[in-house]
């Protein structure tokens, strides 16, 4: 499945987004939105995707997703009618004004949405912390969500309680058309991985000749073009093996893979498991 970019819908009573989800079931769709995501899951099981990562997910769990990265939270198939709630916040960084970005109080907190690019799990202290925090927003009005917001950030950008969900894809920092050409390769990338991936493409589409963007991916990027494009794929065939009824072949097949070999051996160097390895232990 190709994630979807979503469009938050605005409000023009709020200058960001908030929202108390009760349903049976998480809505089970990958898709990735230009706002930073903070998402507490008050209740329901299943297995959280963020980028190339699979977890399982259990109330409590909280977690920080950057601009435009792929994400997903699956309900368990076997809950029967379930009971699924979630609160979370969606913000643009552009709501609070770019003079604020420059503010040295601030920079702490943009270097941690920086860093969310690669999904934040809060843990300890800090997630409680957070956690009645985001269950006091779901309620407030007027300046004090703002103010509340900014609480949040806070927290989490002064804390080490925290891991880093899926592998990096930017890690250094860039001036604003660096971000737009590597937003419109990652765009690129996930909405044709399960067809053949051109090279000469996703360096057209960032204005630059093959031998420049492989410079130009690599150095920003921390690896290269086809490290990154493995590590999308694998990440969606992690989600294909457990929740589609799908051989490995077709797993594979479905992420861009026509080799099932070497299908088989990025898998395990990326997860640590064999397909089929990988299938056991977060189906049973």
């Amino acid at each position: 499945m190709i994630p979807n970019f979503e469009i938050v819908e605005s409000n023009i009573n709020h200058s960001f987004h908030i929202n108390h989800l009760k349903v049976d079931f998480f809505p089970s769709m990958r898709h990735y939105h230009p706002e930073v995501e903070i998402l507490l899951v008050v209740e329901g099981t299943g297995t959280r995707y963020v980028g190339n990562s699979v977890e399982l997910f259990a109330p409590g769990d909280l977690v920080m997703i950057g601009p435009n990265v792929p994400h997903e939270w699956c309900s368990d198939k076997n809950l029967g009618t379930g009971h699924s709630e979630a609160i979370y916040i969606l913000f643009n960084t552009e709501i609070l004004g770019k003079d604020f970005w420059n503010l040295p109080e601030s920079k702490i907190i943009l270097k941690i949405i920086q860093q969310s690019k690669r999904g934040i799990k809060l843990t300890g202290k800090t997630r409680n912390d957070v956690a009645l925090l985001m269950k006091t927003i779901d309620t407030s009005y007027g300046f004090n969500r703002i103010l509340l917001l900014l609480t949040i950030l806070e927290l989490i950008a002064f804390t080490n309680e925290y891991q880093y969900l899926a592998s990096p894809i930017i890690q250094n920092t860039f001036d604003g058309r660096d971000m737009e050409k590597l937003n419109m390769v990652y765009k690129y990338v996930i909405n044709n991985m399960h067809q053949n991936i051109n090279l000469d493409k996703a360096a057209a589409i960032a204005n630059l000749s093959k031998p420049a963007f492989c410079h130009y991916f690599k150095k920003r990027a921390n690896k290269t073009f086809m490290q990154f494009l493995n590590e999308v794929r694998i990440g969606q065939a992690c989600r294909l093996l457990i929740n589609e009824n799908l051989s490995v072949a077709e797993s594979g097949f479905e992420c861009g893979y026509n080799n099932i070999s070497y299908f088989i051996r990025q898998f395990k160097r990326i997860t640590g498991f064999t397909p089929l390895g990988y299938r056991k232990k977060f189906a049973d």
